[in-house]
């Protein structure tokens, strides 16, 4: 296995969109969220500004066969030698609401204070990762 290079931690609505997940559909964001831990910067297409969608910096994961898409992001943010990546939303395909729900939350979260926020979004990856030992 190659060696993990990012923290990946959910926002808070996209962790309960993750355990909402049927077991077939939670399996594939496993891998991929396995995946972003070793290659987030590598992987995933681009998102841009559009009329109501301002996701630029934000990076996108589809599985068109399973109907869902996880919209994430890098951030800035160190923690100990690894880069965190904040998945913001998990939602099926259907008429871009993953789009609109990653835009609202990501605006909602450059407003939220850093210590809040880092409490909140630590608080869902420790459920991730007790959800996991499951």
């Amino acid at each position: 296995m190659d060696e993990q290079r990012f923290d990946v931690r959910f926002h808070p609505e996209a962790f309960k969109e993750y355990q909402k997940l049927d077991n077939s559909s939670a399996l594939l964001v496993d891998k991929a969220l396995e995946e972003l831990e070793v290659r987030a910067d590598e992987v995933g297409k681009n998102l841009g500004n559009l009329k109501d969608t301002k996701l630029a910096g934000c990076k996108e994961i589809k599985f068109r066969s399973a109907g869902i898409r996880i919209i994430f992001r890098i951030t800035d943010e160190f923690v100990d030698v690894l880069r965190i990546v904040i998945i913001l939303a998990i939602e099926r395909r259907s008429k871009d609401m993953v789009f609109k729900l990653a835009h609202d939350r990501l605006s909602k979260m450059k407003k939220i204070p850093e210590s809040q926020l880092a409490e909140s979004i630590e608080k869902a990856k420790k459920r991730h990762r007790d959800n996991r030992k499951k």
